[in-house]
């Protein structure tokens, strides 16, 4: 499913940067640079609800999860971003193979964009952070993910991004990242991209919908020292619509519901692939821009 969803979007952005041909030489705007469609803090609880799977009589988890920027400069030497991050993972149920009570990631991510001729920018990202569980983390669980990504401005309501994330040390150690960010209009925009894709309507002011579709490919968490399965790759595909509602002083509350399909997990050694039912899920979070 991921590599037809890749031809697709591969498929759409051809057409855009053909379609783009025709468009004036010089663009002031860019729509995946300059336009602000994320918060700069936001902190989220979600439940995916219990199901069946490969030795789980019935497996669910809750999650949890917090993000803010930390610092974020424009100078002569580029565009410079700062934020931090937690996401945890809590698993409930039953079944014949033992799981880790809690498992997390917690990173800085570190973005610097530089602009260049012709409506190009280049992006390159550093993320180094703990993926394991949470409590038996050790230096050993530290990795250092990096992204390289390529960014062009086709017109000032369409651009486009190709580029790919690097993860070593991981089983899956690449993801590539491709795709168009097109303003439709002022209330609508689509995120054609792998691995995310969605659609924003803004009806009104204070509110936000949203539906996508996520594929979750690379996590990958370390075990903790005397488990000799070392460590857990969890996969899944997130499909969800969603709503925004701002209260006051640019804080949103946030609410999220979907299905998880074509669900996965897999040890790092000497266990085949546990496929997992598919799951409904509901998050709810808070949001702002200060």
């Amino acid at each position: 499913m991921p590599r037809r969803v890749i031809v697709w979007v591969g498929i759409l952005s051809l057409i855009a940067v053909c379609s783009a041909r025709a468009q004036p030489p010089s663009v002031a705007y860019c729509v995946l640079l300059d336009h602000y469609d994320e918060p700069v803090w936001s902190s989220y609880a979600g439940h995916v609800d219990r199901s069946r799977g490969d030795g789980f009589k019935s497996l669910g988890q809750w999650e949890l999860g917090a993000h803010t920027g930390l610092f974020y400069a424009h100078t002569a030497f580029g565009e410079w971003d700062l934020r931090g991050g937690i996401d945890s993972i809590f698993f409930t149920g039953k079944g014949q193979h033992r799981l880790p009570d809690h498992l997390a990631a917690v990173r800085l991510d570190v973005d610097g964009t530089w602009r260049l001729a012709g409506d190009n920018a280049l992006r390159l990202g550093f993320a180094p952070g703990f993926y394991s569980e949470i409590h038996k983390a050790r230096s050993d669980h530290l990795f250092y993910p990096f992204r390289v990504h390529g960014i062009r401005a086709f017109t000032g309501d369409l651009s486009g991004l190709l580029g790919m994330d690097f993860y070593p040390g991981f089983d899956r150690w690449y993801n590539p990242r491709l795709g168009v960010r097109w303003m439709i209009s002022d209330f609508l925009m689509l995120d054609a991209f792998y691995p995310k894709t969605e659609m924003v309507f803004r009806p009104a002011m204070a509110w936000t919908t949203r539906i996508g579709m996520e594929f979750e490919e690379v996590w990958e968490y370390r075990l903790k020292s005397r488990d000799d399965r070392k460590g857990l790759r969890m996969k899944g595909t997130r499909i969800y619509a969603g709503v925004e509602y701002e209260m006051i002083n640019q804080v949103a509350w946030i609410l999220q519901i979907g299905r998880m399909v074509d669900r996965s997990m897999q040890f790092r050694r000497n266990y085949p692939t546990l496929e997992i039912n598919d799951a409904y899920f509901i998050r709810f979070g808070l949001g702002g821009m200060l």
